[in-house]
């Protein structure tokens, strides 16, 4: 009987303790938010300060609970990065304390740690999945939040996040970030059906259009008839007072793809009049090029560069933002 009772308290403890061990103090932390966090300057003023943050663990958070991905949108199974790179978007590494781990939850969390920035805006933290990041949370806790603790729509976040838009509005703007900066696309080295060796090379205007245009191929995804009008339907089914603004940026996001296409068909008709010979040719190139040897693939090749490319690149820039500001307005 005595061991019953023994075994009974050693239950109740433990019970007690899953409890209060999660217990917080973050009275003295300063409170951030996702859209805050986009700020490097705002950052770098909290450089290794206590700050709290709340949001949701990413499933695909490491299974040994080394860290987490730390999202405000729920049901995410991958971290969102900026289009094209390994930088994280809208997603904050967090770590605990020397020789814990977090056990997974999906529910909306509230962390605790000491916020660590790198000592430029231009220089990155890297995980061991190759994920880049100018800022962590470390030596953090975590708590679960009730209900009463979230301050937002969280009846339609949830469907925003369970209809997997904001996932899909991602793949989009990889696409517009193609489309903007395919001549800073290459081939890797190769061997081909055949089994010969190919050396890399980047991409020329022929090779873009086929990416963008081709059935099947890698970004025709987004050329597709209907493509942005599918995303803006999805959206205003969900609620379209809510999101409008993100409705206005895909359409912001549209028309800068197809200004970006115009720009590579037209260099597209331009090669190809040059490949030709033709004596008409009367077409300007709307790019330059230059023959030179390419390190990376010990290979020499004409690399393109399109007169509007840096110009078409800061509207994307602009236009994603918006997008990313949008998204981390949604705080609990």
């Amino acid at each position: 009987m005595k061991k019953i009772i023994s075994i009974i308290l050693t239950v109740v403890l433990l019970t007690l303790c899953l409890f209060s061990c999660g217990e917080t103090d973050n009275s003295d932390a300063t409170k951030i938010s996702f859209k805050s966090a986009s700020t490097y300057s705002y950052l770098k003023q909290l450089d290794n300060q206590k700050v709290t943050i709340n949001g949701y663990m990413a499933t695909s958070s490491p299974v040994d609970g080394s860290f987490m991905f730390l999202m405000n949108l729920p049901y995410q199974s991958c971290p969102f990065c900026v289009p094209n790179t390994d930088r994280l978007s809208n997603t904050i590494e967090v770590y605990p304390k020397g020789g814990d781990s977090f056990p997974y939850t999906n529910q909306a969390i509230s962390v605790v740690g000491t916020l660590v920035v790198a000592p430029s805006e231009d220089e990155y933290f890297e995980d061991m999945y190759s994920y880049q990041f100018n800022f962590k949370i470390v030596d953090a806790t975590y708590t679960i939040l009730s209900s009463d603790q979230i301050g937002m729509d969280i009846i339609t976040w949830n469907r925003i996040a369970e209809s997997d838009i904001i996932n899909d509005i991602y793949k989009m703007y990889d696409y517009v970030n193609f489309l903007t900066d395919w001549e800073d696309y290459y081939i890797k080295s190769h061997y081909n059906s055949q089994g010969e060796y190919v050396k890399g090379y980047y991409l020329h205007p022929q090779d873009a259009y086929y990416y963008v245009t081709t059935k099947g191929a890698q970004w025709n995804y987004g050329f597709e008839d209907g493509y942005f009008d599918s995303l803006v339907s999805r959206l205003e089914s969900i609620d379209k007072e809510a999101t409008k603004d993100l409705v206005e940026n895909i359409r912001n996001a549209e028309a800068l793809a197809n200004r970006s296409f115009e720009e590579l068909l037209y260099s597209y008709d331009a090669i190809n009049k040059e490949l030709d010979d033709d004596p008409t040719n009367d077409i300007e190139p709307n790019y330059t090029k230059e023959w030179k040897y390419l390190e990376d693939f010990d290979n020499y090749d004409y690399v393109f560069k399109l007169n509007k490319g840096e110009e078409l690149r800061s509207e994307l820039n602009v236009v994603y933002t918006e997008f990313s500001n949008w998204l981390s307005s949604w705080e609990m």
